[in-house]
């Protein structure tokens, strides 16, 4: 309900009022979501398209992109992957499989990280402690990334109890939230 109200009191500044960028989703409901693009990159424009964005195009000419890529939609590709814990080790590789799927589909894929707390190793412990916030640790990680780097779309990938809470966080957050179904019986 917070963030329904926050919405409806969403009043967006006209370009011409402030210098700074606006962040546009499509899908929002602001007013000028009717300026985003078409295409899939809706929110990536922003930083690829205008000339006044040339150091933000430099650095991702930097990171291996050409020409053509800047005009491709831009995919946050988030593991909890770390090698302490098994349910979480074995991450890094499905990340790097779903990178390249997402480039097979003619996105833009960039992989990032954020932390993990196992409760099994840290179970009687004063590390408990650092359970549960994880959660918000993690929610927090990936909406810094995908806001900051004006990422289209977000694929995340959780082991570990607190890690898919921590992922499903981000949806209220992103205005784009997906569900991929229940587990079957």
């Amino acid at each position: 309900m917070l963030r329904q109200a926050i919405i409806s009191q969403y009043r967006p500044l006209l370009r011409r009022q402030c210098k700074t960028q606006i962040r546009c989703i499509a899908t929002s409901q602001s007013n000028r979501a009717n300026e985003a693009p078409k295409g899939l990159n809706r929110t990536s424009h922003a930083i690829t398209q205008p000339k006044s964005q040339g150091a933000s195009q430099a650095m991702l000419y930097a990171t291996g992109l050409k020409e053509d890529d800047m005009s491709k939609a831009q995919v946050g590709i988030s593991s909890v992957w770390y090698s302490g814990n098994p349910c979480n080790m074995h991450l890094l590789d499905l990340n790097h499989r779903v990178k390249k799927g997402v480039e097979e589909a003619g996105l833009v894929g960039y992989q990032f990280n954020t932390v993990g707390v196992s409760d099994a190793i840290s179970m009687g412990t004063s590390g408990m402690r650092y359970s549960l916030q994880s959660r918000d640790l993690i929610a927090d990680s990936i909406e810094t990334v995908m806001g900051g780097q004006w990422y289209d779309a977000n694929i995340s990938i959780p082991g570990c109890d607190k890690n898919m809470p921590g992922v499903l966080m981000v949806w209220p957050m992103s205005l784009e939230p997906l569900k991929g179904g229940y587990i079957a019986k």
